[in-house]
């Protein structure tokens, strides 16, 4: 798992022994869990250190408040929904994962937390904080994925317009305001969401900073980063943005974009500019031997051996492994396993199919499955194109209906669940 230091230090609450403190009032009841004062300022302080660090005018402090916080809520949520679930996250992954980020900060891990304790972030918080991301985004995964469903048709036109237009040739950095509608059912509601939306289009068209606009109104995943949807080919943004997207001029800002979870604007912050796949394959066989209860391993080894060497002196390499091989769903067929990539095997078996000349014998090969003798019967460069497209055009629609359908699916867990807000005298359930 790749994460970037930025977002980590604007991460999930942490509830429990790191919340608990004498005098620290509670600012928000989210189902089973708390939110206290301590919390939000810690997660304030951090934005508005990023904020600054990106040198982006900082909003009205209470409206940052109001952001910061409902992503608290939407993060608390989503974290008790994993610790129902069982979703758990042991300190060997957790330090992977950290390592991970080191290394992609070009750091060692006790630089990695010298430039975190510089910032001023605790670092137990800090890998709490992280724990508590994992957990998040697998539970959000594992919830969102089993939402969605691709159709073959689905995958055969998106690469046909793959095919058609080059579409994954060209790519767009996108900002993005999302206004949603307090109550679908509501004419009311759905007009006084789309008037917002379309006064903020025509401050935006009159040069309004976008990321601004986009820290005070927009209720979407990225609003606390001015908007900034990243880089999406056009195959990969949600269906709703791709016409837009493709149609706009660089710095140009899209009409009002209606979906069930509101009003969205776009803007086409930058654009830039599918090739033959061609992989190396081997055509192989081999002989498989297994230790069991009546050969052990060392009686294995040595039968591999004997084997090996009758092959040396001229015996069928087919019949052997009729015969003798316990790799039964390749026996039959002498011991071939056909026409495949070196990567589909397991370490050692892949090193002697990309290293052994073509017609000849391997030595015996231990795997986790036991001896190999293999043989090489010959080498090709493959076309798998289509496959390639396919497999990355089913890819592609899981990645852009997840982006859809995460925020359907946090906007109902937000509705159903039990929230009261105990500050400014306001509160929602």
């Amino acid at each position: 798992m790749k994460l970037l230091l930025s977002a980590l230090f604007s991460l999930s609450v942490v509830s429990g022994a790191f919340a608990a403190q004498p005098l620290d009032q509670t600012i928000a009841i989210v189902e089973q869990d708390v939110i206290l004062e301590s919390e939000l300022k810690r997660q304030m302080a951090s934005v508005v250190r990023q904020l600054k660090e990106r040198n982006q005018p900082l909003p009205e402090m209470s409206i940052l408040q109001e952001q910061v916080l409902e992503r608290m809520i939407i993060t608390s949520l989503q974290l008790q929904m994993a610790k129902r679930a069982g979703v758990r996250i042991s300190d060997q992954e957790l330090n992977a994962t950290i390592s991970d980020i080191a290394k992609d900060n070009n750091q060692t891990l006790e630089q990695l937390r010298q430039s975190i304790t510089d910032e001023g972030v605790n670092w137990e918080l800090f890998r709490e904080d992280l724990r508590s991301e994992i957990m998040v985004a697998r539970v959000r995964r594992g919830q969102v994925s089993r939402r969605i469903s691709i159709s073959e048709r689905e995958v055969d036109n998106l690469v046909k317009l793959i095919d058609n237009e080059g579409a994954q040739n060209i790519q767009y950095h996108l900002g993005h305001i999302l206004i949603p509608i307090d109550d679908i059912s509501d004419q009311q509601s759905i007009q006084t969401a789309r008037e917002k939306a379309q006064d903020l289009v025509k401050q935006l068209r009159s040069g309004a900073n976008f990321a601004t606009l986009a820290i005070n109104h927009s209720k979407g995943q990225e609003a606390l980063s001015g908007g900034d949807f990243g880089w999406r080919s056009g195959t990969q943004l949600p269906t709703l943005f791709a016409a837009p997207a493709k149609n706009l001029a660089i710095g140009e800002v899209s009409d009002p974009l209606r979906s069930g979870s509101g009003f969205h604007i776009i803007k086409l912050i930058e654009k830039k500019g599918d090739v033959q796949h061609i992989v190396k394959q081997v055509n192989a066989r081999h002989i498989l031997l297994s230790p069991n209860t009546i050969r052990p391993p060392q009686e294995t080894k040595a039968f591999a051996q004997t084997l090996y060497q009758q092959l040396k002196d001229g015996a069928d390499f087919s019949e052997l492994a009729k015969e003798h091989s316990d790799d039964k769903g390749t026996a039959r067929e002498g011991g071939e396993l056909g026409w495949s990539t070196p990567d589909t095997y397991v370490g050692p078996f892949r090193k002697a199919v990309e290293t052994l000349p073509t017609n000849q014998l391997s030595e015996p090969v231990e795997t986790q499955f036991g001896w190999h003798i293999i043989e090489v019967l010959g080498r090709r460069d493959a076309d798998q194109t289509r496959e390639f497209k396919r497999e990355r055009a089913a890819r592609i629609l899981q990645s852009r209906k997840f982006d859809e359908e995460v925020e359907a699916w946090i906007r109902e867990l937000r509705d159903s669940s039990y929230v009261e807000v105990l500050i400014d005298d306001s509160s929602k359930k």
